[in-house]
Order: structure tokens, then C-alpha cells, then sequence
């Protein structure tokens, strides 16, 4: 399987009408939240997931008859002010049926231990998600049709149907498409979807004779592999040093507004000035994930061109680094995890196994040439030098040595 995540660009409409159906999904979600804790409390055990279903439609019904019953005797202006102009029907009901699944496997998780205890959503969180049906998805080489988006009728208004995507001939048109969903994170909106490998338009590489393993260190200012290539990590760059000091500026300028609402009790909803910069810091936020995501694919690919037998990395215990407060904010900027796991994606295309060392193996404190351990390594010593044989060394260089020596 592979998933492709691509940007749209909605128009107005569409997007109020896409946000619409995320904040309908999350009401279904705090509501059969509520019924699966009733059964829960009383003890009682929990029903199968159609029986839940149709709960929630009867609970669906009388919440859609007591909007009808407001809007009565008022204008469209009133019921928009007083957000009384959707209704459950109006929405897509396929992508409120998926959240109803999903939100009573995460029930079904927790009782196999397998996740934690399922929570009730916030309509204040910015990642937001729908599911669309595979089998009403359609596609062109620059647009997407989803299911009860400006769904309109008329022939001369078809193309209010259509959404555009960032990106032209991205996704391949006539194959089975799996788990459709459109996610927002506060600012822009994109689309992923999963498809099968060999409907994946995707080069295969050209056979070269395999080169030798390499050793991988990870750390938090660079990269170092066992044949000393050095590769920078993107956070030390001009660039993100320059949207990271404008998101700390924004951050102030919107605490200092929440704190002036707070004394005089004003509504920040309905303040056009705060959504502004609000969404200023969400595409702040998008911008900063996009550069680190971009280096970590590009590093990849580069450590993988010279075609290793097997990568070695370390199994780092980043819960425990958490620990260090020094550090603590450098290692949530780095994220590791995520580049090992965009390393492990290319690497299964190009058949490189990469190979996981214990995460107490000692690779910083143990001389590469005579194996001695030192006791105590500070982080500041970026040199080791072995009290045994007398050894020099980078010390990245030398734990990058130790985890290629690793007998697995």
C-alpha cells in the first residue's frame, strides 16, 4: 500500500462547507462517547456497533427537529449568527457513519489494551479530519469531486462540484482507491488516500552492485554515517531560525489578546483581528513542518543513493531524553521518530533493510578501535578521547563506527 497526501484548494463555500461536516463529525463522536460511557457505567456491556448506529439516528433525528423548530420566524442572517443553519442531513452521512466506527474501535482498543482510553474531541482543535466513500471519489488530473460538497445540480453551476488540487496528475485516475480522508490543520486543508503498489506510479531503481553497510548516529545538531558524512540538521538553518523568532512574536502578540479578553470579559470568537493572526501561526506551524519534513526525505535519499547492504541506527529511548530540560525543546523540534520512519518507507522501496540496535548499547561511551567504555560522557565533550589506547575522535563519528560493529 502506498498513501499520497496532496493539498486542495476549496473555495469559500466548499470550505465552510467541508468545516461544517468536521464539526458535525466531532458532535457524532461526543455522542456516542456518551453512549458507550452510559453502558459502561451501569456496567452493562457494550452493544455491537449497529445497535449504537441506530441509537445515534434516533439521536440525530430529534436534534434535527430542534433546529427546524428554531429556525421558525427567522432570517438565514439570524439562524448563521446563531449557527442554527445545519443539520445533521445536510451533511455527508458516510463520513459520520465512519466516525461512529471509529470512535467505538477506539472502545473495542482500549479493552484489548492495545490504546488508551478513547476522550471526547474539542471543536477548538485545529486537526480536524472527515472520511469520504472511496467508491463516490472522483478524480481529473487537477480536481477532486467529494460527496456533498456544493453539490449542485445545475448544469451551469457543475463546477462548484469540483475542487482543486495543488498538484497536477499526482494521483492516477481509474484504480481502487482506500480510506479517502480530508484533514485541516488550521490553516489548509489536504487529501490523503491510499492506494494499491502496483497502481503507484513509482521509478524503480536502477540495479547497482551494493556498497558496504553504514553505521547511522543520530543526533540533535547533525547526522554522521560510519564513512563520516556529515548532514546538517535543517533546524540550524537561517530559514526556520527566522520563522521560528516570527512564530515566538506572533505567540505573544495573541497571549496578550486572550489575557485582555479574560480581564474584560470579551468574546475572541467573534474578534476577526484574532482568527487573523490565529491563522497566521497555524501556517507558521504548516510552513516549519513542511522544511523538516522536505530535509528528512532529502537526507534519506541521500544516505540511501550510495546503496548499503544495511543501514544501523539506534534505538533511541527519546522518553527518557525528554528528562533533560536542556534539550528537551531541541529533541521536540528534531523528531526522530519521524525521520526513521520516512527513512524505513524509502528503504522498503529499494529493498535496503535497516537494521535497529538495543538502546542501552553504549555506541557514544565505547572507543571503536580497543571497546572501552567510559563511565561518564558529558554532552558538552564533543571529542572522545579513549584513556585506554589513547584515541581521538569525533565523538559521532566514533558511536557511528560502534553501531556498524554491532553482532546482531
Amino acid at each position: 500500500m502506498r498513501t499520497i497526501k496532496i493539498k486542495i484548494h476549496p473555495n469559500n463555500k466548499q470550505s465552510t462547507k467541508i468545516k461544517q461536516t468536521m464539526n458535525k463529525c466531532i458532535e457524532t463522536q461526543n455522542i456516542v462517547f456518551d453512549l458507550c460511557k452510559q453502558y459502561l457505567d451501569n456496567n452493562l456491556k457494550l452493544p455491537s456497533c449497529s445497535e449504537i448506529r441506530k441509537e445515534f439516528t434516533k439521536i440525530k433525528k430529534l436534534k434535527d427537529d430542534e433546529v427546524l423548530e428554531k429556525r421558525k420566524g427567522l432570517t438565514k442572517k439570524e439562524q448563521r449568527s446563531q449557527h442554527l443553519d445545519v443539520l445533521f442531513y445536510d451533511v455527508s452521512n458516510d463520513s459520520l457513519k465512519q466516525m461512529i466506527k471509529d470512535t467505538y474501535n477506539a472502545f473495542i482498543r482500549y479493552f484489548k489494551k492495545l490504546g488508551k482510553y478513547p476522550n471526547r474531541k474539542s471543536f477548538k482543535d485545529k486537526h480536524k479530519s472527515i472520511y469520504v466513500d472511496p467508491y463516490k471519489i472522483k478524480f481529473t488530473s487537477n480536481k477532486v469531486k467529494l460527496e456533498k460538497i456544493s453539490p449542485s445540480l445545475k448544469e451551469n453551476r457543475q463546477v462548484l462540484n469540483w475542487v482543486n488540487l495543488a498538484e497536477k496528475d499526482r494521483i492516477p485516475l481509474n484504480v481502487k482507491y482506500y480510506n479517502p480522508r480530508v484533514t485541516y490543520d488550521g490553516y489548509s486543508f489536504y487529501l490523503t488516500i491510499g492506494l494499491d503498489d502496483k497502481d503507484y506510479p513509482f521509478k524503480e531503481k536502477e540495479e547497482k552492485e551494493q556498497s558496504s553497510p553504514l553505521g547511522l548516529d543520530l543526533n540533535i545538531s547533525n547526522f554522521v554515517t560510519s564513512n563520516n558524512d556529515v548532514y546538517k540538521n535543517i533546524n540550524s538553518s537561517k530559514k526556520v531560525k527566522k520563522l521560528s523568532r516570527r512564530l515566538k512574536r506572533y505567540q505573544r502578540r495573541i497571549s496578550k489578546k486572550i489575557e485582555y479578553s479574560k480581564r474584560y470579559k470579551i468574546k475572541l470568537s467573534t474578534c476577526k483581528n484574532f482568527i487573523k493572526q490565529k491563522k497566521q501561526i497555524y501556517n507558521i506551524y504548516s510552513k516549519l513542518r513542511n522544511i523538516r519534513e522536505n530535509s528528512y526525505y532529502q537526507i534519506s535519499h541521500l544516505i540511501l543513493s550510495k546503496n548499503p547492504k544495511y543501514i544501523v541506527i539506534e534505538d533511541l529511548d527519546v522518553k527518557s531524553m525528554y528528562k533533560n530540560k536542556r534539550i528537551a525543546s531541541l529533541l521536540q523540534i528534531t523528531g526522530f521518530r519521524k525521520f526513521v520512519n520516512i527513512l524505513e518507507n524509502i528503504s522498503s522501496k529499494y529493498n535496503i533493510p535497516i537494521k535497529k540496535v538495543d538502546r542501552y548499547y553504549p555506541s557514544s561511551k565505547m572507543c571503536s578501535s580497543c571497546s572501552h567504555i567510559k563511565e561518564k560522557l558529558s554532552l558538552s565533550t564533543r571529542t572522545y578521547i579513549c584513556s585506554s589506547c589513547g584515541l581521538s575522535i569525533n565523538r559521532d563519528l566514533n558511536a557511528s563506527i560502534n553501531l556498524l560493529n554491532y553482532k546482531f
